[in-house]
């Protein structure tokens, strides 16, 4: 008995550090603002408070707001890192092309964004699965 309470202890304090890192990551992704406030409230009060995460809808609530992070994790910063790969290989043709002022392309933020958005999309997008 005195080993599941001490097993369910440790469980309980690495599910809360998984949520203060999944917190911090979120908000630099930007994802983390798109959450309403009751989400953003729950997983507040579940680091705060010594949550034994015993309720199986706690733990559905819980899972629902990270698989929430998680496909907002994919945005902005997923999208200008593919988006400025499809910018560079534009550009590369572009100029081959004789398009000389394509080589700005390269570090267009907000084409790299659009490129990444649109055609570079794991989920989804125009060549998405």
């Amino acid at each position: 008995m005195h080993d599941a309470v001490s097993t369910s202890v440790s469980l309980s304090q690495r599910i809360t550090n998984h949520l203060k890192r999944t917190i911090v990551t979120s908000k630099r992704r930007g994802a983390w603002f798109s959450l309403e406030r009751r989400e953003k409230s729950l997983v507040y009060l579940a680091i705060r408070l010594k949550v034994t995460y015993s309720s199986l809808d706690l733990l559905r609530a819980i899972a629902s707001i990270l698989k929430k992070l998680q496909e907002q994790g994919e945005t902005v910063y997923a999208w200008i890192q593919r988006g400025t790969r499809l910018a560079w290989a534009f550009s590369e043709f572009a100029v081959s092309c004789g398009n000389e002022t394509a080589r700005l392309w390269r570090n267009d933020l907000s084409y790299a964004l659009y490129l990444g958005r649109t055609l570079g999309s794991t989920k989804g997008g125009m060549y998405g699965s």
